[in-house]
């Protein structure tokens, strides 16, 4: 298991920033923008304690020898967030996950927005588990390196789009 803890800051208030984060067309163009193909909201729904925003893709990814048969090169990606209310604070929390559709991998966990002075913290926690014997840890680790390249290009994207 690969312990999940980045950490991206916004010169954005919260409102500001989780109303830009939790709308599905934003969602859609972001993963355009990494590289995902058929972006798909699949649920925008309030809830009684937030907001619950579930989308779906395919996404190839370049895999190495020993993952080739253990994740389909070409797969199906269902990204799910579910947001709760404001806090007193100002901030929200949530949790987010990600399933590859046959990759016997698990990825998601708590997220947060925090409110830091004028502007925001955006924290990612939570864990990447593989359960496969022996190459479950290369496998988390080759996961570990996508999402924390993804999640830097995430936050490029939404700083691109706070400031537009």
């Amino acid at each position: 298991m690969k312990t999940i803890q980045e950490e991206f800051r916004y010169e954005h208030p919260v409102a500001e920033v989780f109303a830009l984060i939790s709308q599905g067309v934003f969602q859609t163009e972001l993963i355009s923008h990494l590289g995902g193909k058929e972006a798909a909201v699949i649920e925008e729904t309030a809830t009684p304690s937030g907001i619950r925003l579930v989308t779906r893709q395919r996404a190839s990814v370049e895999l190495p020898g020993f993952a080739k048969k253990l994740i389909p090169a070409d797969s199906t990606v269902t990204q799910t967030y579910d947001w709760g209310e404001t806090d007193d604070e100002g901030g929200r929390t949530g949790t987010w996950s990600a399933a590859i559709k046959g990759a016997p991998i698990s990825i998601g966990g708590p997220i947060e927005l925090v409110p830091d002075g004028t502007g925001t913290v955006q924290r990612y926690l939570g864990q990447i588990k593989a359960s496969v014997p022996l190459v479950g840890g290369k496998l988390e680790s080759f996961a570990l390196d996508n999402l924390r390249r993804d999640l830097g290009k995430t936050f490029a994207f939404t700083v691109s789009r706070l400031e537009a």
